[in-house]
């Protein structure tokens, strides 16, 4: 297989001409998308391995469908009914319950009471990403890679180790969303029922 020239022109002078850079990223994202899907074509004709090439660069739509999916998963299991108490505090009365979620495994669930109002919090955890390791001793770095689009974005995160050197520091790609939900866990612009940050691991090139 090869590139069609005048397909691949076209689609550069429609890059080049574009009106906003809203309309940039999308056309950027479809011709990186015909690029990968080439691309594995191309690597997947070597049948001497047996391993598949497979893309993993996504488009902007692509990475907000896997946000808004990552996101309506954290709703719908901190929603579920019949948690068990695995540890109550006794001073401030955090709880710690677990279920098992199918497709999840077992999945455990904080609760706990923090004295200022939900939206300043949620502000903090939505503007203020990187400031994550200065209150969060298991988080040794946070970076903003790119924001994607209202309320999505790509972050690089580097976990501290831990059990005297048993669990090594790793990194992570998180791709996040944060939202203001009604009850039913529909996003909403004002008056919500609760606010959400969730975030889910992918692989970047």
């Amino acid at each position: 297989p090869k590139i069609n020239e005048e397909t691949a022109e076209r689609q550069l002078n429609e890059l080049i001409n574009v009106d906003s850079h809203d309309e940039y990223e999308n056309r950027l994202s479809r011709i990186s998308s015909a690029l990968a899907n080439w691309m594995k074509s191309v690597f997947n004709m070597d049948t001497t391995t047996k391993e598949e090439f497979d893309p993993v660069w996504l488009s902007i739509d692509e990475y907000k469908s896997q946000a808004n999916e990552s996101m309506a998963n954290a709703w719908r299991i901190i929603t579920l009914p019949n948690w068990t108490v695995e540890k109550r505090g006794t001073v401030r009365g955090d709880v710690v319950e677990s279920r098992k979620v199918e497709g999840f495994g077992k999945v455990y669930r904080f609760t706990g009471v923090v004295n200022c109002p939900a939206r300043f919090l949620y502000e903090e955890f939505k503007n203020n990403l990187t400031k994550l390791p200065e209150w969060n001793p298991t988080i040794l770095k946070c970076e903003i890679i790119k924001e994607i689009g209202d309320g999505v974005d790509l972050s690089y995160q580097v976990t501290a180790g831990g059990g005297r050197g048993i669990i090594t520091p790793r990194d992570f790609v998180i791709l996040r969303r944060t939202a203001l939900l009604s009850r039913e866990g529909r996003v909403v612009d004002d008056n919500p029922h609760g606010y959400i940050s969730s975030g889910v691991s992918v692989q970047v090139p």
